[in-house]
């Protein structure tokens, strides 16, 4: 979220008191203006932070470098950050704090790349390297720092339990402005949690403490949780009104970037209601407030926001340009998630607005990025995981040269004793057996705890982590270890409906509960011989062993009635589901040639996209599949999948099973 400051004149005669104020027994107090006034502008406050560092010196110096680390972190300037992590390290013979602020710099630096658990680990590190009387105020920082870093990576628990301690600390020791923003991220944690009466009571105490305070960024952060609850639980009254008060108060704080955040959510807003000559209005309000910030990727949702609508007022090509523009950015960024959900929105677009063609191509690029996404946050666990292995492993291994050196030393006791006496020699010989003994003994019980543990990776690395599914590792794995020419069996791909409308309506949280309802569905529908895979994002990969056409044909169409016949609660809300299906049972008929496994999943592949194109909520299996429909297929190439199956099939070159769900139950909020 952007920055907060206070009017123009405020502004200014702060600004003229930092220069002005004596440098001794003051220094704290001009830090303190600076952090509450100048916060959301790093710059800034960098700029008037300087005087600060020039006239501070020894332990008086430490805390103005922790504030000029913490703010070259969100510029960001990692080489700058990195640069007062050192110096913070040089203090530490006359600052026993300095180490531990040190490590707080470095993990803000680690915390902005992926996977985390070296930020994590850096910061453990840095609060047990905090002296014990250490100012609350301080103390705070570092814990609210590992809270966050919990919460992203969605160790909601742990993230709750922290930020209850320093939303305590800044109770006892913090400005109104700081126990405000504290319950605002507390209250944000506890609806990811799904406690959302708690979430909602304890951002309304943020925000009565930031109008308390009259700090009109600690209002806005409070205005914008209100919002994102609102829309999440559907309140759409509700959402608007935090919204547009959001964007009230960022006008009055005089700030380009929070005017530039707050204008875009509302243009989000009136684009998922389809109200787009207002949310075109608002997305021209704030791009070229973006472009003067030189923000490139609030410039990107600006022309996300505005193509969008183009294209709903009927302005394709002029819209199209623009998203693509928008898409272009986030490329160079290399923000592959932001370039996915933007393909899957242009691809929506297009589609409602009639240019199927180029929809399809959207959906396909949609398809390619999120898998690619998908990929890229799935290595990223593991390495997560193989980070944490090894600094186990690490740790055991400094362990065991600690007891290696300690051994060492009992040797050279040892034949001292010997030379001195040879019975109390003889004892010190048994006693050095039994700690070898016991040294044995513990490596074994080690190289088990390792081989334990790397199985465990292996387990984790093969699982979904949200669904409990097998993932596509694990087919892959299967595949190459059963498969030795052909595939022989059946398989069954499906694609949720209109996931994305889900998302957008009731939430990601709501998003989650649907996939994690529809894995359990088929589970309950399937044999626990039979192989369920989440493929990657809302698809869904079944193989069949050992079952005929026909009863295949018959599970499909029981699938469509498992997922489609009853809708998923989610708190107030009912969200109704539906999926589309692609199936076949492998060698196919009539020639029964093999086939590889990637080439039958090509074809239920093909047979899903045939589904979508004819209205969503049914299954197409393929029964039959002649070589004339192959050769077809490869002639038309350029043509999407599906059309040349479905050009095959009025040929008379391929036989397919048609199949409908059920309609599905209206949605409720």
């Amino acid at each position: 979220m952007a920055g907060v400051h206070p009017s123009g004149l405020l502004r200014l005669a702060t600004l003229v008191w930092l220069v002005l104020a004596p440098a001794a027994g003051a220094a704290e107090s001009r830090l303190e203006v600076i952090e509450r006034t100048l916060r959301g502008q790093p710059q800034a406050a960098l700029r008037a932070l300087e005087p600060v560092l020039a006239e501070t010196r020894g332990v008086d110096h430490l805390p103005a470098l922790i504030l000029r680390g913490s703010l070259q972190v969100r510029v960001p300037d990692e080489d700058a950050a990195e640069a007062t992590a050192r110096e913070l390290e040089a203090l530490a013979p006359v600052a026993p704090l300095a180490t531990a602020a040190a490590g707080l710099v470095r993990a803000g630096i680690w915390a902005r790349h992926t996977p985390l658990g070296r930020a994590d680990r850096a910061l453990t590190g840095a609060l047990a390297a905090l002296p014990a009387d250490a100012p609350d105020g301080m103390r705070l920082r570092f814990i609210a720092a590992q809270a966050s870093v919990r919460q992203t990576q969605g160790k909601l628990d742990e993230a709750v339990a922290l930020y209850q301690q320093a939303v305590n600390l800044a109770d006892r020791a913090g400005p109104p402005w700081r126990r405000a923003e504290l319950r605002s991220a507390l209250a944000y944690v506890f609806f990811m949690a799904r406690q959302q009466e708690r979430a909602i009571a304890l951002n309304a105490e943020a925000t009565r403490l930031a109008v308390q305070a009259d700090d009109l960024y600690a209002q806005v952060n409070a205005a914008n949780a209100d919002a994102i609850f609102a829309a999440a639980q559907g309140r759409a009254v509700d959402e608007l009104r935090a919204s547009q008060h959001a964007i009230a108060l960022a006008r009055r704080s005089g700030s380009k970037r929070l005017v530039v955040v707050t204008t875009a959510n509302l243009a989000d807003f009136y684009l998922k209601r389809r109200e787009f000559t207002t949310a075109l209005r608002l997305a021209q309000q704030a791009l070229p407030l973006a472009r003067e910030l030189d923000d490139p990727s609030s410039e990107a949702l600006a022309l996300t926001n505005a193509g969008l609508a183009q294209i709903g007022l009927g302005r394709v090509d002029e819209g199209s340009a623009r998203v693509r523009q928008a898409l272009l950015m986030a490329e160079r960024a290399g923000d592959l998630p932001t370039m996915a959900g933007t393909q899957g929105e242009l691809g929506h677009a297009l589609e409602s607005a009639g240019r199927l063609p180029e929809a399809w191509a959207a959906y396909v690029e949609h398809r390619r990025l999120s898998d690619e996404v998908f990929q890229r946050q799935h290595q990223e666990a593991v390495l997560e995981l193989q980070e944490g292995q090894d600094a186990e492993r690490r740790q055991r291994e400094l362990t065991a040269l600690e007891t290696e050196n300690g051994l060492k030393e009992a040797q050279l006791l040892g034949r001292e004793l010997q030379q001195r006496l040879w019975v109390l020699g003889l004892l010190a010989g048994v006693l050095l057996l039994a700690v070898v003994a016991l040294l044995l003994r513990r490596m074994r019980q080690s190289n088990a705890r390792l081989r334990s543990s790397n199985a465990e990776l292996q387990a984790a690395g093969e699982r979904d982590p949200l669904t409990g599914l097998a993932n596509r590792r694990h087919f892959q794995a299967v595949m190459q270890q059963t498969a030795a020419v052909s595939f022989e069996g059946s398989l069954l791909l499906i694609d949720l409906d209109h996931f994305k409308q889900i998302n957008d309506r009731h939430g990601h949280a709501a998003g989650d509960a649907v996939l994690v309802a529809m894995a359990q569905r088929l589970r309950a529908a399937l044999r626990e011989e039979d192989l369920t895979v989440r493929w990657g994002g809302e698809e869904f990969l079944i193989v069949v062993r050992s079952l005929p056409p026909e009863q295949v044909e018959a599970l499909a169409e029981r699938l469509l009635a498992t997922i489609g016949s009853q809708p998923v609660g989610q708190g107030l809300s009912v969200v109704p589901v539906t999926a589309s299906i692609g199936f076949a049972t492998f060698p196919l008929l009539p020639a029964r040639e093999p086939i590889p496994w990637e080439r039958a999943v090509d074809v239920v592949d093909t047979a899903l996209y045939l589904a979508k194109a004819h209205g969503r909520n049914r299954a197409y299996g393929v029964r039959a599949l002649r070589a004339e429909a192959t050769a077809e297929g490869a002639a038309g190439a350029a043509s999407p999948p599906a059309h040349g199956l479905e050009h095959a099939w009025r040929e008379g070159h391929a036989e397919l099973a048609q199949l409908s769900g059920p309609q599905p139950a209206a949605s409720t909020a």
